[in-house]
């Protein structure tokens, strides 16, 4: 499989797209045909770059590749908070993106803007965990979050799903953890994502994007101490000044170093 994040149309080169594209499609770069984005494939959530977005997804869908796919907090555009501006707009054009991937023949259950996915072994749990991290600015703290809600929902659907023989990935945009090497905060007060999902189900790999660098650990989860592979992922965006543009390659049987693949 292909794993990418933080694509950020609207401040993107095409020519980033297309090899990205390329390797999705190609048999021997992506056997599986199946490609992970771990959010924020805008970058002010316009009109425009969404358009650009839509045609992104429908090439790949259209080449037969499957897609597994969880918003970022640029896909919202909420800027000053969710709670105080919501940008509705922007949540509708979001829905219209996500209409075809949650059409996928794989797609499980679904809830607002979170999935469950089933391709082949692979099963994805994908859980929105972001608001616009402004909303901090504000003194309206705990707005980069999983809700609870999300994760009894999450809990609650796997318990009726047989995940024996499975690897269980959870996809999200912010991350579980926060090192000194990462640009943003990561996920307010995780320790309920941890007990109630993580400690409850046999979790291979939580994967996440928000930070443009790659990093792959085995690892165990900040507050309760569950071992688990921890995957953050890189962007193919002329935005990112910080880290190495790029990809990342990941084959059976998936407890291995992925390999970076660099643009």
């Amino acid at each position: 499989m292909l794993l990418i994040s933080d694509i950020h149309f609207g401040a993107t080169v095409s020519k980033n797209v297309r090899h990205f594209i390329e390797a999705a499609v190609n048999p021997a770069m992506n056997p599986e045909r199946l490609v992970v984005i771990a959010g924020d494939m805008t970058q002010h959530a316009t009109p425009g770059e969404y358009e650009e977005a839509g045609q992104f997804i429908g090439a790949l869908l259209g080449a037969g590749i499957r897609l597994v796919l969880t918003p970022g907090n640029h896909d919202f555009g909420d800027w000053i908070g969710e709670y105080i501006l919501t940008n509705w707009k922007a949540r509708e054009r979001y829905e219209r993106l996500m209409e075809p991937v949650l059409s996928q023949e794989g797609v499980l259950a679904r809830e607002e803007c979170d999935s469950i996915v089933r391709f082949d072994n692979h099963l994805f749990v994908c859980l929105r965990s972001t608001h616009r991290g402004q909303a901090h600015k504000l003194g309206l703290v705990g707005m980069n979050r999983i809700r609870k809600k999300q994760v009894a929902w999450a809990a609650e659907r796997l318990s009726s799903i047989d995940t024996r023989g499975c690897l269980l990935h959870l996809v999200t945009h912010r991350s579980l953890w926060r090192e000194s090497g990462d640009r943003h905060a990561g996920i307010y007060r995780g320790r309920y994502i941890e007990e109630g999902l993580l400690g409850r189900y046999p979790f291979h790999s939580v994967i996440h994007g928000h930070n443009h660098r790659f990093l792959f650990a085995y690892t165990s989860t900040p507050h309760t101490g569950i071992p688990i592979i921890r995957m953050s992922l890189p962007t193919i965006s002329d935005r990112n000044r910080k880290n190495r543009i790029g990809y990342v390659q990941w084959d059976a049987p998936y407890r291995g170093l992925p390999q970076f693949i660099t643009i």
